[in-house]
C-alpha cells in the first residue's frame, strides 16, 4: 500500500472514531453528541459547557416509575462524587413547571434541562429512564437504559472518574 492509502485509511478510522454511533445517535466509546437544552430558568445547557470534565446524563419523566426508582440513587452519587463528576437532569418533554417541580420533589441537587425532544432522539432515549457517562474527553464510557442498580451505577462512575480514558465497556 502506498503512503497516501495509509493515511486516507488511517484519516477514515480516526474519524468514525471521533463522532457519534453510525446512526448519530450515542454510542459507547464514541463521542457524546452535541446537544443544547433549555433551563427551567431561561438559560441553556450544551456539552461544550462540561468540557474536560466527567458528565452523568440522566433522562428522565415526573410520570416514569422506574425513573422515579432509580432518582434517589443517583441524587445520592451526586451528593458523593459533587467535587469528581457533573451529574445533569434531562427531563424528557415536560412543561417547565412539572420539570422543576419533580425536581424540588425528588431533590435533584444538580442542574436540569428541558427537552423537546432532539436529545432523546440523539441520545438513543426511545424508553425511560436512560443513563449515560461521559468521560472528560467526551467519549460515552457506558449507557444504561431502564432503572439503573447501585452495583452499575458505581462501576460506570468508576469508568469516568479515573484520570485518562478508561477502556470503554460494551453494553
Amino acid at each position: 500500500m502506498t503512503a497516501f492509502a495509509l493515511f486516507a485509511i488511517a484519516a477514515v478510522s480516526a474519524a468514525s472514531a471521533a463522532g457519534p454511533g453510525e446512526d448519530g445517535r450515542a454510542a459507547v466509546a464514541k463521542r457524546a453528541p452535541k446537544f443544547l437544552l433549555d433551563t427551567p430558568s431561561g438559560g441553556t445547557l450544551s456539552l461544550r459547557d462540561f468540557a474536560g470534565k466527567p458528565l452523568v446524563l440522566n433522562v428522565f419523566a415526573s410520570w416514569c416509575p422506574p425513573c422515579r426508582h432509580e432518582l434517589p440513587l443517583i441524587v445520592s452519587a451526586a451528593r458523593r462524587n459533587a467535587s469528581r463528576i457533573t451529574f445533569v437532569g434531562v427531563d424528557e418533554q415536560e412543561a417547565v413547571q412539572t420539570a422543576t417541580s419533580f425536581a424540588r420533589q425528588m431533590h435533584l441537587p444538580y442542574a436540569i434541562g428541558l427537552d423537546h425532544g432532539q436529545f432523546a432522539a440523539s441520545y438513543g432515549a426511545v424508553s425511560l429512564p436512560i443513563t449515560v457517562f461521559v468521560d472528560a474527553h467526551g467519549i460515552v464510557r457506558a449507557i444504561q437504559h431502564g432503572a439503573i442498580e447501585a452495583s452499575a451505577l458505581a462501576s460506570d462512575l468508576a469508568l469516568i472518574a479515573a484520570p485518562g480514558s478508561p477502556p470503554a465497556r460494551p453494553k
